[in-house]
């Protein structure tokens, strides 16, 4: 009966997504529940994924479903990978807006964060994916800074930098500073000097030293924060 029941949940949700309604994907998995929805995420179908993926944000105990959307989120399949990786994305969101649920565990926490910063780190997947990923790491508690400072593509490196919470960490000057003097992207160069001095010019100026300043007042666009280290 119960094996019934999951296959009609996933046939029901699978039958609205082919035939365009999202919405009534969404609703038809949510209702079915997390079990049914997390089966469909394992699924070979393209369709049954992505009805699950729309699913995923409004079903019941859906932090649950976040190991499941970062094994499809890692999928080579970009056309649910992006999807999926937003949809943890989403559920991430909602949880740190509150309290943690008393049966969620630590470990578990950090596993879902670490398996998103693995995703997040790896240049095999599309920037979408990894930025998305990246989002979700930070939600569920954050990432390291600086090995994401040497990544190859510019756009994770400054979304990294600008998920850093404010004021900045101390421990991380030097790399900012270092990253304003040297990175090749102007844009990365500026999210560093935005992070590094905005709360505390000073402290970002001498961080900087004297290349560092002479780079930043070199780099456009003009950020106001980012120029309080050249006052």
């Amino acid at each position: 009966m119960k094996l019934l029941a999951l296959a009609a949940g996933i046939t029901s949700m699978t039958a609205a997504f082919d035939r365009g309604d999202v919405d009534e994907a969404a609703r038809q998995g949510a209702l079915a529940g997390p079990a049914v929805v997390e089966k469909a995420l394992a699924a070979n179908a393209r369709s049954t994924k992505l009805a699950a993926i729309a699913a995923a944000p409004t079903t019941e105990d859906r932090l649950e479903l976040l190991p499941a959307l970062a094994d499809a989120a890692a999928s080579p399949d970009r056309r649910v990978a992006i999807p999926a990786a937003r949809a943890a994305r989403t559920i991430a969101a909602q949880l740190a807006e509150h309290d943690l649920p008393d049966d969620l565990a630590a470990e578990d926490l950090a596993a879902w964060r670490a398996r998103f910063v693995s995703i997040a780190t790896n240049a095999d997947h599309v920037v979408e994916v990894r930025l998305a990923c990246l989002e979700t790491a930070q939600a569920l508690g954050g990432f390291a800074l600086p090995p994401l400072l040497g990544d190859p593509d510019p756009l994770v490196r400054a979304e990294a930098i600008d998920l850093q919470p404010r004021p900045v960490d101390p421990a991380l000057r030097t790399a900012l500073a270092q990253t304003v003097a040297s990175d090749a992207d102007p844009h990365v160069a500026i999210a560093a000097a935005r992070l590094l001095c905005a709360d505390d010019p000073a402290a970002g100026t001498a961080a900087l030293g004297t290349v560092g300043v002479g780079r930043l007042a070199k780099l456009p666009p003009r950020d106001r924060d980012a120029l309080r280290c050249l006052r």
